[in-house]
């Protein structure tokens, strides 16, 4: 497939853009299902070898590159001739933006198998409502191909299947899957399926399920809920979206009588009063949690909940009442042998226990020890937990810069940045935000300025 002025031109119309080629994968199979609504299958490796000219490229993906590239195939080195038609250059337009945003859910929905498959009937309807939420409605008559591609039948928008055991069986399988997709993929790709399946799962209630499928339909709201309360309040600074997927999760769990899940949903509440200074009305929501907790008594749950603590009263002042909230945490951890695993609970374990006591002793002014815990945090912490691991290695950086190691701290901020740029997390950009801040009395070392020349696209 290559000629003799070299190797196809795949690569450097990628790098042109700044794309890794697992990233060129996703946006090939998402311009797939958004202009054809085909999925494909391509990875990283089968572009790597269309790059070295070791595969061939087919038609379906020689197609396909050329609309995402906007060349035609001789451009790209795959024909006779080379005749470019626009410059890759410039920002994209409403139309690529719009496409990326629908696109984006659609890969994920790829990424969901075939239990996924009960979603569609709602996707359209959340793809719309984020459309008109953009102000973007104006611009679609351009874009009727586009947004034609995701219409769905009459009878696809009136039917989200029956309460079987089957079905609720699927959207528990949906569930493990975002809470796996949630810790490295962009929030608001994941947040359109999420929404589908609270639609769906509403669209199940009200048909009337037998009991045990109706109590396992709330118990799962209330997870799928919690998550999409944490992607809109963690993740995409909507704290008033992420209240009121809080309380559809709080509703839910306390209906079910699943009191673990109300607690989480009421912890998780908590964030938001104390993000605007209201420490007392988060607190508040922590004691109400742990009556929840009270009533079903789980020491991983109660841990987490002074975990939890610790970070509010932390972040009001109050270190000494922080530093005890993490001593209640690590003895409910080791009392806790033998609890229930739960399959929604998988934010938090020793190792995020670590994160938290590294944060509350840091902001006491005891580096050493929380070097030590974060230090334990980072070893073992999952590669695949980014969103986590950029949190803690900007409190690593923190304490390296309170050492007076700032070539340290800006290298180690600079490898959260990289984390960050798996999946965004606006948390994480927040806690890097307040690290430039605090070095910006050397902002014309070399260390500073090559650390601004990262964090360019958290801007």
């Amino acid at each position: 497939m290559t000629t003799e002025t070299g190797r196809p031109r795949i690569r450097e119309l990628r790098e042109e853009r700044g794309w890794t080629q697992q990233e060129l994968a996703e946006q090939i199979a998402r311009l797939a299902w958004v202009r054809h609504r085909e999925r494909v299958g391509i990875n990283a490796d089968m572009v790597a070898k269309w790059e070295r000219g070791a595969k061939g490229v087919s038609n379906r993906y020689r197609d396909l590159l050329c609309q995402l590239f906007e060349v035609d195939a001789d451009y790209l080195r795959l024909g006779p001739a080379a005749v470019r038609r626009t410059s890759p250059t410039g920002p994209p337009s409403d139309e690529d933006s719009l496409v990326n945003a629908l696109g984006g859910a659609a890969s994920v929905l790829d990424q969901l198998g075939e239990a996924g498959a009960i979603l569609q009937p709602r996707m359209f309807d959340v793809w719309k409502d984020e459309l008109m939420h953009r102000r973007a409605l104006l611009k679609l008559m351009g874009l009727t191909p586009v947004v034609g591609a995701f219409s769905p039948t009459e009878s696809e928008t009136t039917r989200s299947g029956r309460p079987t055991p089957g079905v609720v069986a699927d959207l528990d399988q949906l569930a493990d899957r975002y809470q796996a997709l949630y810790h490295s993929t962009a929030p608001t790709a994941l947040m359109t399926p999420v929404v589908a399946h609270l639609a769906t799962a509403s669209d199940l209630l009200r048909q009337g399920p037998a009991p045990a499928e109706r109590i396992r339909l709330l118990e799962n709201r209330a997870r799928v809920a919690t998550l999409a309360g944490r992607l809109a309040f963690f993740d995409l600074h909507n704290p008033m979206g992420a209240r009121g997927y809080y309380n559809l999760a709080h509703e839910a769990a306390r209906e079910a009588g699943d009191h673990l899940q109300a607690a989480s949903a009421l912890a998780h509440t908590a964030f938001i009063p104390a993000s605007e200074h209201g420490f007392v009305a988060a607190l508040d929501y922590l004691q109400a949690a742990n009556r929840h907790v009270a009533n079903r008594p789980h020491g991983p749950v109660a841990s987490w909940l002074a975990a939890v603590e610790s970070e509010m009263q932390t972040n009001a002042g109050n270190p000494k009442a922080a530093l005890t909230a993490i001593d209640r945490a690590r003895e409910a951890l080791t009392n806790s042998r033998g609890a229930k695993e739960l399959a929604w609970f998988d934010y938090y374990d020793s190792t995020r226990l670590e994160g938290f006591a590294g944060y509350a002793t840091m902001r006491a002014g005891r580096f050493s020890e929380a070097g030590t815990s974060l230090g334990v945090a980072l070893g073992n912490l999952p590669r695949t937990a980014v969103k986590q691991r950029a949190v803690f290695l900007v409190d690593r950086a923190t304490v390296e810069l309170h050492s007076g190691n700032l070539d340290e701290a800006c290298r180690i901020v600079g490898d959260a940045a990289d984390q960050l740029h798996q999946a965004g997390y606006a948390t994480g950009a927040d806690r890097i935000r307040e690290f430039r801040a605090a070095v910006a009395p050397w902002k014309t070392s070399e260390a500073v300025r090559l650390l601004d020349e990262q964090l360019t696209t958290l801007a």
